[in-house]
């Protein structure tokens, strides 16, 4: 659907089979000038819209204002203003009402989608400010440019894209609730320095130390910011580098696991074993394709 050259909307039909289990229904954006009326018309009743009365959607929606700014309420949030950069989550079966302020309008984009691969969104938060973003911009026109056409096969790159975009969002979510710069600094100068001592027994409590922080609050902050305890995160770089050493060298495991800093040619290879589920040896011989 095609409004006027400020508006581009797309209300894609499901007759083709997805063969995925995301589906991309509505991706749209409107620019909407200042003293406007608003919601505009056009659109299916299933996604028509009174202020006042509010609306309730079969879908998951993400609009991104990308400029000017509004007003924004729902089952969670109570009414409040939304500005330039903010991201709004809209949830199936969950009341909500939106509008762009009359002094400003907007510009506005948005995503509909549903399917079972989406049913639990890692975000929990309604509204997300993130400013401007040349990237979920490019996403956003990207699957409009897809959509138009309905050339064969468009459905799973939309998909693809949809996905994309909920990747970098939830990337940049979690980015952007570390606000303490100097604990972030130290975060990323551990990584650093675990990844330059690799091959020595570096431990997490001699990281802390030398970060001039408790192990105890290096430990909590380091796993909040990477998703993994301070020795587990060593052990993955360890294994990692393992199985690129086992694919592309022909060094002896033992000298492997001494290269790593395992002293033990048998504790290796358990621990191995346990993150890949293959011995040392096994997984160097499938390698081969023996």
């Amino acid at each position: 659907m095609q409004h006027d050259r400020n508006t581009e909307v797309r209300y894609l039909s499901h007759q083709e089979n997805n063969y995925w289990n995301t589906k991309v229904n509505t991706i749209g954006f409107e620019s909407i000038p200042e003293y406007s009326s608003y919601p505009t018309t056009g659109h299916p009743q299933a996604y028509s819209f009174n202020f006042d009365r509010g609306r309730v959607l079969p879908e998951f929606q993400i609009l991104y204002v990308t400029a000017g700014k509004g007003q924004f309420a729902s089952q969670q949030v109570q009414l409040c203003d939304i500005s330039e950069g903010t991201v709004f989550l809209l949830k199936p079966g969950e009341w909500h009402t939106y509008r762009p302020d009359k002094t400003t309008g907007w510009e506005c984009y948005w995503v509909g989608f549903s399917g079972s691969d989406t049913e639990n969104l890692e975000s929990e938060n309604s509204l997300i400010h993130i400013g401007y973003d040349e990237e979920m911009v490019g996403l956003y026109r990207k699957m409009l440019e897809v959509s138009n056409g309905e050339r064969p096969g468009y459905r799973q790159l939309l998909s693809g894209v949809l996905i994309h975009l909920l990747a970098y969002l939830f990337f940049r979510e979690k980015d952007n609730n570390w606000k303490d710069k100097e604990v972030l600094n130290k975060i990323d100068k551990a990584r650093l320095m675990i990844r330059e001592k690799l091959n020595s027994s570096v431990s997490p409590e001699e990281l802390a130390a030398a970060l001039n922080m408790s192990y105890t609050w290096f430990r909590r902050m380091f796993r909040q910011y990477t998703g993994l305890a301070p020795a587990q995160y060593i052990t993955q770089l360890k294994i990692q580098k393992a199985r690129e050493l086992l694919s592309v060298t022909s060094m002896p495991i033992k000298e492997i696991a001494l290269e790593l800093g395992y002293e033990s040619i048998d504790y290796f290879s358990t621990l191995f074993k346990k993150q890949t589920g293959t011995t040392p040896g096994q997984f160097r011989n499938m390698g081969r394709g023996i």
